[in-house]
């Protein structure tokens, strides 16, 4: 009678025994099925709004590295502008500019026209340092790829001297500029300066940074 009651807990033991083994099994397969399986992919982080390296600076440099072309500061005009068209649809993230010393706290009205709607795009106020090109932020605006834009930079209260609205520009110290340029994203097709001041038609292109997101 021992005996048998002895054999019934042994073969109960090796039923327990093996009935762990098995959980044990099943655990370590799910671990490693698990460690296997393909990770996430992970959200792609928005492309910020990079102000270095921007189609408008590499085509401005460009045009300064023409013979008989040179990267200047001048003209006394309260409008300084050009006009261009995208090859691609984008969103305007920033604008860049430099002001003169002795308006440096002056706020400068930037705006863009949409020549084939007809219609302002956009204009805001912004003050920017006159010890090199700053940027302001703009959002929500979005330029359709082939409508004619002019961005215009517009210095109206100059105090007592007209020669505050001077600023930086690439000409052709022989003539006009050649139109038109293009880079990247961007075809520059036209510029003009005007208002207070005899107007220049292609004469120039003056540095007004536009930033794409």
């Amino acid at each position: 009678m021992k005996s048998t009651i002895h054999e019934h807990q042994k073969n109960n033991f090796k039923i327990v025994s093996k009935t762990f083994k098995t959980i044990g099994f099943i655990f370590l397969l799910v671990i490693t099925i698990s460690s296997c399986s393909t990770p996430p992919i992970p959200t792609p982080t928005p492309s910020g709004c990079v102000t270095t390296g921007t189609d408008f600076q590499q085509l401005y440099s460009a045009v300064t590295a023409l013979p008989g072309h040179s990267n200047v500061v001048t003209y006394d005009s309260e409008v300084h502008s050009y006009t261009f068209h995208l090859f691609a649809t984008k969103t305007v993230c920033s604008i860049g500019y430099q002001s003169q010393p002795a308006i440096a706290a002056t706020p400068y009205v930037i705006e863009i026209y949409d020549n084939t709607t007809s219609t302002l795009v956009y204009t805001g106020s912004h003050v920017f340092s006159s010890a090199a090109t700053s940027y302001v932020t703009i959002s929500s605006v979005t330029l359709v790829a082939g409508d004619s834009y002019t961005i215009k930079r517009i210095q109206t209260n100059w105090g007592t001297n007209i020669g505050n609205t001077i600023g930086r520009l690439v000409r052709n110290n022989t003539g006009n500029v050649a139109f038109p340029q293009v880079y990247g994203n961007m075809k520059i097709t036209g510029s003009s300066f005007y208002q207070n001041a005899g107007t220049q038609t292609n004469w120039a292109i003056p540095f007004i940074d536009i930033v794409f997101q």
